[in-house]
């Protein structure tokens, strides 16, 4: 089975993932910050990290430097809300880092799990 962590300092939104991949044959593990997503990291083996861009305490872009230098062929998503354009400029740059998809919050349960999905794959 497949292990998702998703990383996000919104509970409602790690709630609605985690709801989301729920039918979904895979475990996923949950951290509201970038320092606790590391230390799940670090401590099982994740097929995919779901992560936030705007977070207290480490946030994603950071977060993603530090994944790829422990795992650098580890498979990374990124999502942010933070305003249109803001966002769209920190996703360009979360992908320059290594993230091979991101999204833009609000999306879609079927764009989520079409693009969880092709990344498992």
């Amino acid at each position: 089975m497949k292990t998702i962590l998703i990383v996000d300092d919104d509970p409602k939104m790690l709630e609605l993932l985690k709801h989301y991949l729920r039918k979904e044959e895979v475990t996923t593990l949950a951290a509201t910050d970038g320092e606790k997503g590391l230390s799940l990291f670090e401590s099982n083996p994740v097929d995919l990290v779901i992560i936030d861009i705007f977070m207290p305490n480490m946030d994603g872009i950071q977060t993603i430097m530090e994944l790829k230098q422990k795992k650098p062929e580890c498979s990374i998503l990124v999502i942010s809300g933070g305003g249109e354009f803001t966002g769209l400029e920190y996703l360009k740059q979360a992908k320059a880092l290594g993230a091979k998809e991101a999204l833009v919050k609000p999306f879609t349960q079927n764009d989520f799990l079409r693009t969880v999905r092709s990344m498992l794959n």
